[in-house]
């Protein structure tokens, strides 16, 4: 391990900068969170009940719904939060938003949430996760685009269903029920239809492989939205997250 605390590359051709850790570290962390429920904050004295409460990590978000654009929150709402608490914290940036994503890496955040529910920077491209020492949260709808996020570099795969933030959970388990679904058809397959389904899915080959082969996605999988009561969180779980 180097002197300023950076952890020293193994063979990940896709990182060529020692200072950032290897995807195996950081899927590490995100293994941490395996089994424990999240909470959204928007102050420090809900992150500080939220601790209390039993939560594993928490997710900064702006105070009520910010008119216009959405965009990473507070820069100094994130440090006085991180001071409150000794939890992980995580935070919310824009769809394609590198810098954003810089700035939430450099205020110490634990895990940085490329989210669908702000404001997307760029329409065509995610963050190339790969340049980050953080860990990396993305949304998925299907085991493809799940898989495609894995490839970007993301330590962690969140089932998406919220609509434009209003926690609709039955489109989570449509699409929890939709990923369930996809990788029981691929655990069934022969190895010859696995390229075929690869192919269908727009993912990459060896990823697939990998969900074959485990029988889960190679990385910690979580759901989002509408998820408010304990029902809903064990519903989530007997449904196989």
């Amino acid at each position: 391990m180097a002197e300023d605390g950076a952890v020293t590359l193994y063979n990940n051709s896709a990182i060529t900068d020692a200072k950032k850790n290897p995807f195996s570290i950081k899927a590490g962390l995100a293994q941490m969170l395996r089994g424990g429920t999240i909470f959204e904050v928007t102050s420090v004295q809900q992150a500080k009940i939220a601790e209390e409460a039993g939560a594993c990590s928490i997710i900064v978000s702006e105070p009520g719904l910010r008119q216009g654009i959405r965009r990473m929150p507070d820069p100094s709402l994130i440090k006085e939060i991180k001071r409150a608490v000794s939890i992980p914290l995580m935070a919310r940036a824009r769809v394609g938003h590198f810098v954003e994503a810089q700035i939430l890496e450099a205020i110490g955040v634990d895990y940085i949430d490329e989210s669908e529910l702000l404001a997307l920077a760029d329409e065509d491209n995610f963050i190339n996760k790969h340049n980050f020492r953080c860990p990396f949260i993305c949304g998925c709808r299907n085991l493809g685009e799940a898989l495609r996020r894995v490839r970007e570099g993301a330590a962690m795969i969140r089932t998406q269903g919220e609509l434009l933030g209003q926690g609709n959970v039955a489109e989570t388990v449509k699409n929890v029920r939709n990923v369930m679904k996809e990788v029981r058809v691929l655990n069934n397959m022969d190895e010859d239809e696995v390229f075929a389904f690869a192919k269908k899915i727009a993912a990459p080959y060896d990823l697939v492989a990998q969900v074959k082969q485990m029988g889960r996605l190679p990385v910690v999988q979580f759901a989002a939205g509408g998820i408010v009561t304990p029902a809903d969180a064990a519903l989530m779980m007997q449904l196989g997250l």
